[in-house]
């Protein structure tokens, strides 16, 4: 029996990360785009964390792109080496649209905004 996908949200300072957990598919865009909605409302920025996803399907990646685009708010995607969604992801060559990294602390790292400087 497949993994259910999960989507975890956690509200840090300045950024939220939405993690999706296990498969993915077309089955779970709406309540992940639902997500992506909510926390873009906060104003945050939105860090995408696939590091403990176990499948992505193109219609996912496809949310990632819209989520990703000027009039979204995603600024950054973790994806973990070797695995399936970061194939993917570097087969769609999702990196030309949102900066994608190694692991969730560097994505939140990139995220967060910048100090001013004095």
């Amino acid at each position: 029996m497949p993994e259910i996908g999960q989507i975890v949200v956690e509200h840090l300072p300045d950024v939220a990360v939405v993690a999706l957990c296990g498969e993915h598919d077309v089955s779970t865009v709406p309540a992940f785009q639902a997500e992506l909605d909510a926390v873009s409302a906060n104003n945050a920025n939105v860090v995408v964390d696939l590091s403990e996803a176990t499948f992505v399907d193109s219609s996912v990646v496809g949310a990632l792109f819209h989520a990703a685009t000027p009039s979204g708010r995603v600024v950054a995607l973790a994806a973990a080496p070797g695995t399936l969604p970061r194939r993917l992801v570097d087969m769609v060559d999702l990196a030309a649209t949102v900066p994608v990294f190694d692991s969730r602390a560097a994505a939140i790292a990139d995220a967060r905004p910048s100090a001013p400087s004095s």
